[in-house]
């Protein structure tokens, strides 16, 4: 969902961050451990721009990222929400590779 990587890349400078299932607590767990989720972050103002998934539960991880997309969300924001599993590590990886610095215990407006 949101842009493609080829689409992305034309429009700006964007991190592309990907973690295979096999990296993730819940898929080794269920034994699906076969796909992969990347997120297109927007370099300069940190937003999520698309996200691709495939493997089992791919629908319910898009649906979440069309959340932060159409909301505008920050990568930083994304990686603090509960239960976000997979969505929650690429985020973590994206950020990594951005060098910012995330701050725990902040609620994701900053107000805290």
């Amino acid at each position: 969902m949101g842009l493609t990587e080829k689409k992305a890349r034309e429009i700006g400078d964007i991190v592309v961050a990907t973690v295979g299932f096999d990296e993730t607590t819940r898929t080794i767990i269920d034994g699906r451990k076969t796909g992969f989720c990347k997120l297109l972050v927007e370099r300069s103002t940190r937003k999520i721009v698309g996200c691709h998934v495939v493997g089992e539960r791919a629908v319910e991880i898009v649906q979440v990222a069309a959340i932060a997309v159409s909301s505008g969300m920050r990568v930083e924001d994304l990686a603090q929400v509960p239960l976000s599993g997979v969505l929650a590590r690429v985020s973590y990886r994206a950020i990594s590779q951005l060098g910012v610095e995330l701050r725990t215990g902040v609620p994701p407006d900053g107000s805290g």
